[in-house]
């Protein structure tokens, strides 16, 4: 497993007695994309405000691909959540 901060592996733990081993799990992980694509939306503005070129209006390329990504993978697990949800 993971290495978990102690908070971290609490809601880990309330979690999983809420919703399940598997669900559990997978809604940590959503609590985790959730905080990453809050960063990288952090790290846009501070690279924006570099740049203070033409182009500032625009996530950097790299951190715009990273955004989708975080996005898409986001999706999923909401869907497997979902779907574990359903098959109770």
């Amino acid at each position: 497993m993971a290495h978990l901060t102690p908070g971290d592996a609490n809601r880990l733990d309330d979690y999983r007695f809420q919703m399940g081993h598997d669900a559990g799990n997978l809604a940590l992980a959503l609590d985790y994309l959730t905080d990453m694509l809050q960063l990288v939306g952090k790290l846009t503005v501070y690279r924006r405000a570099e740049g203070k070129g033409s182009n500032s209006a625009q996530p950097p390329p790299d951190l715009a691909e990273l955004h989708q990504l975080l996005l898409a993978t986001k999706e999923l697990v909401q869907e497997s959540l979902l779907r574990l949800k359903n098959a109770e």
